[in-house]
């Protein structure tokens, strides 16, 4: 955010491109994944649901300000105001961004509170840094609207862009160290369903770290490439990408219930498994996971077995002799009938 030098233009714009493209890629990775979740969790509640729709419809806006960003860069005014970019869509994506990050923020600090079983110490802090990044957010992109030139803000207010990243990074850092110690403190020592637990434990754990690295990743780069090329929108390149990093990392995280609970029939069926990628095929196949079954608590089974028994003797009167004969012999023939009635 200040003055591109022409020196610096081939990377600036080159950046901004590469960075709208990647960003619109991601994007269409959210609004894949807010499908899948609409298909799988149908009962959730509903506040959860809303905040997936939030984050899919500040994510499709934020792609938007970013093309129409770039068209002012390469078309609009490419020549008369490359040396001092103003654009509204561009300050309108930095809140956008704010708003995505500290929707996911919370979202991921509220889930420590309850996995800490409450532990205000904690996620009270985590609560404020995520407010204060993004009143950062917030003010940078108020003061670009008011100055009108990067160059002045950058004069001026230069350390609210950089607050802001500084904030995101380390929260970042904390969410993922939190959840991953007290995921870990969760493990029990034993077996059966108990070492399923842990299993499952463990996958959440690793789970966590990838998706708490590529946010922490992605936000740290761009931080560096601000504070070093200042005059090269590189940072803006890698920065258009933050948003989409939280977006996908909070569906991601709610759309894997799924696979840990697969996770959990299969280790229970045969004994063994393993950590699921993220994008598989079983998210398709919801009959594999929720087989069909027969519903007979509605309806009576009544069975009904009737016995009739049939004796055929021969026509020829017996004797006496052969009637007490007859008594130790099979003088009849039974012959059996069984009705079932259902």
């Amino acid at each position: 955010m200040v003055t591109v030098t022409y020196a610096n233009l081939k990377a600036s714009l080159g950046s901004l491109v590469v960075g709208s493209l990647a960003a619109t890629a991601l994007s269409g990775v959210v609004l894949m994944q807010g499908v899948l979740y609409f298909r799988m969790f149908e009962k959730d509640h509903r506040a959860l649901k809303a905040i997936v729709v939030s984050i899919v419809l500040l994510d499709i806006l934020h792609t938007a300000m970013l093309w129409t960003a770039d068209w002012m860069y390469l078309v609009a005014g490419f020549v008369h105001r490359i040396n001092d970019l103003t654009d509204n869509g561009l300050k309108v994506s930095i809140a956008l961004t704010a708003l995505t990050t500290v929707i996911v923020h919370l979202f991921f600090t509220y889930r420590l509170f309850r996995l800490s079983k409450g532990n205000y110490f904690i996620t009270v802090p985590m609560a404020i840094i995520a407010l204060c990044r993004v009143g950062s957010a917030f003010t940078t992109a108020g003061e670009l609207i008011r100055l009108e030139s990067y160059s002045e803000f950058y004069a001026h207010y230069r350390w609210l862009f950089t607050l802001g990243l500084v904030l995101s990074t380390a929260l970042d850092v904390i969410i993922t160290f939190g959840l991953c110690i007290f995921l870990r403190k969760s493990r029990s020592s034993g077996t059966g369903s108990s070492g399923r637990l842990d299993h499952i434990l463990n996958s959440m754990t690793l789970y966590t770290i990838e998706t708490g690295m590529v946010t922490c990743i992605a936000t740290a780069i761009s931080l560096i490439f601000w504070l070093a090329k200042p005059h090269a929108l590189i940072y803006l390149g890698l920065h258009f990408v933050i948003s989409k990093c939280y977006a996908n990392s909070f569906l991601a995280s709610v759309n894997a219930r799924k696979l840990l609970r697969a996770q959990h029939v299969s280790r229970t069926t045969s004994g063994s498994g393993g950590l699921p990628p993220v994008f598989t095929n079983r998210f398709f196949r919801r009959s594999e996971l929720q087989p069909d079954t027969v519903d007979l608590t509605g309806s009576k089974l009544q069975i009904t077995i009737d016995k009739t028994v049939d004796y055929s003797s021969d026509d020829i009167p017996m004797s006496p002799a052969r009637s007490h004969q007859g008594s130790n012999t099979a003088a009849v023939t039974p012959m059996e009938e069984v009705k079932v009635k259902v």
